[in-house]
Order: structure tokens, then C-alpha cells, then sequence
């Protein structure tokens, strides 16, 4: 006990200043818990001591109460599981806006279309309805069509998202108002889809997306701000602290600097541009008109230095080489089922010298590649620019990585490379068994949106949900990463159940490797004296309980840098 408190005397002395010689003030502490680390050198403990934003002490109840002070906040955890807070690696904030209708949780094509005009209903004053999250299970014989959304909304045009984002279905007073016709041609890395008589049927895929953006009126900076901190208490809710966007449009942040300024943030973020600071995520015609310069880069550079975090950082660069499975623009060596070998975004040597540009001006590169030959375009572009530069430790990742060629896993050690995946991706609900399967084939399905081949082969794996292509609750994520079942159990054993995790390597995805994705393992990650107070109670311990009743477990208490984010009413 005395060998702790001399050590525990040191770590306070810090916050000291010149004569001053008192130690920080333990602002409350948390004792009884069963608290899991994720710290190698002290996996669990009974207790934490916090002082302002950060963790001062983690030990036993009996180390723990000897340092509170007599004002010192105390919480009786009574056995709750502690964990630390939850990162999710890869979502987009601030997320759709409060005025668009959400279709995620739509089984059936009836269910659709009433909950369509319901919407449409009690929002007339909407000059367009817009919306996300239909899967293709929902329409007859995986066939999407306007005839759908014509039946049910008469007044206005509608533009409605599939789930992972990549693809979208209108009405046809939509394409009218965009002139689209017979005779509109696909655009570069799009795909208008037609019916036998070369007529669009309303479907929009890849880039041939923006014909119909261009045509929907911008959501305004107030609509972004409140559907920001709308969002963010959800997050915390779920008990997420810390957050990697995925793909930012700089031209919304300034509603994090809103937030920011007016002390709302509830969530760590990191952001990620455009790799093409003037084209977005790919080259829009393919092809580079011009190659990047350092010169390019200037406003990037300008953002990493100024903003370091802990609330917002800059640091990563994002693009796109593919599109999805779903909709067969996933970039493939071999042809899906069907025909057809996807879109790869990028020719490889431009490729290359975009991603030596970057990782040469210290750039984290985040590549969306879904498909095994867009995944393997992304290790060669990464092994260029460490041969090229000489440079290590970028720590540069892939996005989704869906397919990948077996014989590529031992490359993401090796390279350094991580694997951002989404455990809901391996959801078998009904679009992934007779869509997303089907497309292709049992041999390249059996360790599609496999969590264990990234982690037998020694790769650093980090979690996200991809929000919001799905919801970012990491417990139901836990529940399939580790069961690879529905949350009805179907099928029975798993769907391709090689690919399940335990319980402990999904938590540690959630928590140290986000942190460590984002070059944060020193301030968080861990519950570790000096370490950020971002933790998480919930209402059973997941390591123990049987799988299916991860689903049942409820977040009791987020904490971020030491202060409530959320707070469940049964919680005392």
C-alpha cells in the first residue's frame, strides 16, 4: 500500500506549478466495479479515481477510497462491468438530417411503402423527400424500381438510399426534374440502371448518384447542428466516446466548431477529407486530369497542426477505389455470379503516386476498397509509397475490406496495414444471404466479412459501423461479430461461423485498437492512471454471459473526459 501511494504521489505531482505542492484533486471515484482495462499490466480492477478529464488512479476499492477527499464524488458501482468507452473507427457525422426518413429497420415491401407515405404525411411542407436504408431483400426478386415509390408519393419528387450508401432509388417526377432519360448516358464510375427496353428504372449507382444530388436542395448549417447534437447523445447513449468520420465534407465542419465553442461535443473526433482535395473520394472521370502537389495539400496540412485534439483532430485522408458487392460495383479479380467484375475506381500507378504524395507528407491514407482486387490495389499502393519514401509506421488502413484474397491477410502485417471492419456487415439477414452471397459464390463467401482471418493473421483490426449504413450500437455488433446469427439466432451455428470472434478481441476492436488506429494509445484506449476518463457501465459483464444476452445488455453510463455524457435513468 505505501509503494502505491508513493507512486500514486508522483503521477498527481504533475499537475504542479511552481511552489505549489498539493496534488490533484480527486473529483469522484467509481469503487466495487468489475472493471476490464483492456491494460496488459493490470487487466482488471475493482476501482478509478478521476481528477478533471483524466484517470489518476486505477486499483481496489480499498487504494481507491484512501485517496477521495471528503467532498470527492462516489459512485457504488455493486459488481457493474466497466469498460473503457467504445470508438467507433469508421461512421459519417453529422449524419442524415432530422428531416429525412429512415428505412433501416424495413423487411418487407409493404412495410416500405407505408411507412413512405406515412412519412411523406406528416412532413408536406418538404420540397423533397429523401431518406436511407432499404436493403434489395425488400423489393420482388432482388429488382428495385421507381413503380415502387410512384405508387405511394404522388406530390413530390423522392430520393431514397440503399443501406450501404453506394447506390439509391428515385421517382420518376426525381428524374424528370433531373432530365434524365433513355438517352442519359452512365456516367464514368456510375451505373443508370435500365429495364429491358433501355428505359431508367430509377436506380442509381456509384457516381451516377450525383445526377440526382445535384437536384436536391442543400440541408442547411442549422438542420446539420441540430441533427449533430441529436446524434451525438445517441452515440453516447450506446456508450461511444470517440469517433474516426470517415469521409468529411469541409465544408460542414464548421457545426463541430459550433459545438466545440459552445462546450456540446459529446464525442472524440478525428475527420478525414477527401483525398481529392478538389474532386472528392476518386477521380471523377476515372482518371487524373493533373497530378496532386505538396502545394494541394496546404489546407490539409493547416488543419492537422491546428487541430490535435482530444475533441478534434485531423490527420487522415480518405478515398474510394470500389464500390459494394450489392450492387456489383465491388471491385473483383473473378467475375460475380452472374457477370460482371465491379468498377475499380483508380488506375494503379496513379494510385500509387497519390498515395506516396500523402503518406510522404506524414498522412494517414484511408482506402475504401470492399472487392479482392480493389483490396489488393490498396497493398500494393501502400507498399509503394514505404518502398518509395522509406517511411514506416503510418499505420495507413482499408476500409471495409470485405473480400479479400487469402493470400493478401499476410500483407496487412507486414505493411502495417489495418483492417477497418464493421461487424454488422456480417449480419445474415435477408440481403446478405440472397443478395450478397448469391453475388459471390459459396468459395469467396465463406470469409467474406470474416473478423477472425484479420486476427489469426496478426493484423491490427478496428471496429465501426459504417452509420449510417447501419446502426452504431457496438453491443449488437459484439452479439454478431462473436455469433455471426441474426439476433432471432438464424441461421442456427452462424452464418460461415469460422469467422466468429470472442467476445474479449471484439471489445478490444472497439476500444485500444481504435484508439491505436488513430494514433491515441497514449491518452485512451485503456483505463490507465494518466489516461483520458472515457469509460462505459453496463448492465452485465459480456465476457461471461451467454452471447445472446449481450443483446439485452444495457449501457448504464458513458463517461467522456471525466464528465457524463449519458446517463440511464435506472442508474443510481
Amino acid at each position: 500500500m505505501r509503494l502505491f501511494r508513493v507512486a500514486l504521489v508522483a503521477a498527481l505531482s504533475t499537475a504542479l506549478c511552481g511552489a505549489q505542492s498539493s496534488a490533484q484533486h480527486i473529483d469522484r471515484i467509481l469503487i466495487n466495479g468489475n472493471i476490464w482495462t483492456e491494460d496488459d499490466a493490470q487487466p482488471q480492477a475493482q476501482a478509478l479515481a478521476i481528477s478533471g478529464d483524466k484517470l489518476v488512479a486505477v486499483g481496489t476499492t480499498a487504494q481507491i477510497k484512501a485517496l477521495a477527499s471528503p467532498d470527492s464524488a462516489v459512485i457504488d458501482l455493486h459488481g457493474l462491468f466497466v469498460v473503457p468507452g467504445f470508438q467507433d473507427s469508421h461512421l459519417h457525422f453529422p449524419g442524415r438530417s432530422i428531416n429525412e426518413i429512415d428505412l433501416h429497420t424495413v423487411q418487407t415491401l409493404k412495410e416500405f411503402q407505408q411507412r413512405l407515405a406515412d412519412f411523406a404525411k406528416t412532413h408536406p411542407s418538404l420540397p423533397w423527400i429523401v431518406g436511407a436504408g432499404w436493403g434489395y431483400s425488400v423489393f420482388p426478386n432482388q429488382t428495385v424500381d421507381k413503380k415502387y415509390i410512384d405508387a405511394v408519393v404522388s406530390d413530390r419528387p423522392v430520393y431514397l438510399m440503399e443501406r450501404d450508401g453506394h447506390m439509391g432509388l428515385a421517382k420518376s417526377k426525381a428524374l424528370q426534374i433531373a432530365g434524365i432519360t433513355k438517352a442519359t448516358p452512365d456516367p464514368p464510375i456510375g451505373h443508370i440502371m435500365r429495364d429491358s427496353n433501355g428505359e431508367p428504372t430509377g436506380e442509381f449507382k456509384e457516381s451516377a448518384q450525383d445526377l440526382i444530388f445535384n437536384k436536391i436542395p442543400p440541408r442547411t448549417s442549422e438542420d446539420e447542428y441540430q441533427s449533430l447534437l441529436q446524434h451525438m447523445d445517441e452515440a453516447a447513449a450506446a456508450g461511444i466516446t470517440s469517433v474516426q468520420d470517415a469521409f468529411t465534407n469541409l465544408d460542414t465542419f464548421p457545426v463541430f466548431e459550433r459545438a466545440a465553442a459552445a462546450n456540446a461535443l459529446k464525442l472524440r473526433f478525428r475527420f478525414a477529407p477527401p483525398i481529392l482535395p478538389n474532386e472528392g473520394g476518386s477521380p471523377k472521370n476515372h482518371t487524373l486530369e493533373k497530378p496532386l502537389t505538396a502545394a494541394d495539400l496546404a489546407n490539409y496540412r493547416k488543419l492537422r497542426d491546428t487541430f490535435q485534439g482530444p475533441l478534434l483532430k485531423f490527420g487522415a485522408i480518405k478515398g474510394f477505389l470500389d464500390g459494394t458487392v450489392d450492387a456489383r460495383t465491388a471491385a473483383m479479380f473473378e467475375p460475380y455470379v452472374g457477370g460482371g467484375t465491379g468498377i475499380p475506381f483508380w488506375e494503379q500507378d496513379q494510385l500509387n503516386q497519390t498515395v506516396a504524395l500523402y503518406d510522404k507528407e506524414g498522412f494517414q491514407i484511408m482506402l475504401h476498397a470492399i472487392g479482392d482486387k480493389a483490396i489488393h490495389m490498396a497493398l500494393d499502393a501502400y507498399a509503394y509509397a514505404e518502398k518509395t519514401n522509406g517511411t514506416t509506421g503510418r499505420r495507413h488502413r482499408i476500409e471495409h475490406v470485405e473480400v479479400p484474397l487469402l493470400s493478401d491477410l499476410p500483407r496487412f502485417k507486414q505493411l502495417g496495414v489495418i483492417a477497418s471492419t464493421q461487424p454488422m456487415f456480417a449480419n445474415p439477414d435477408e440481403t446478405v444471404l440472397d443478395n450478397f452471397a448469391k453475388l459471390l459464390g459459396p468459395e469467396r463467401a465463406s470469409h467474406a466479412d470474416s473478423f477472425r482471418i484479420f486476427d489469426d493473421a496478426g493484423a491490427v483490426q478496428v471496429f465501426g459501423s459504417d452509420w449510417g449504413v447501419f446502426p452504431f450500437e457496438p453491443l449488437p455488433a459484439i452479439y454478431c461479430a462473436v455469433t455471426r446469427m441474426t439476433p432471432e439466432g438464424t441461421p442456427p451455428g452462424g452464418w460461415y461461423p469460422a469467422g466468429r470472434i470472442s467476445v474479449k478481441a471484439a471489445l478490444r476492436h472497439y476500444t485500444r485498437d481504435g484508439a491505436y488506429a488513430s494514433f491515441d494509445e497514449n491518452i485512451r484506449g485503456t483505463l490507465t492512471a494518466g489516461k483520458l476518463a472515457d469509460f462505459v457501465v453496463l448492465s452485465k459483464d459480456i465476457l461471461t454471459i451467454p452471447p445472446k444476452e449481450i443483446l439485452s445488455t444495457k449501457v448504464l453510463l458513458t463517461v467522456m473526459g471525466g464528465k457524463d455524457t449519458y446517463r440511464d435513468k435506472d442508474f443510481r
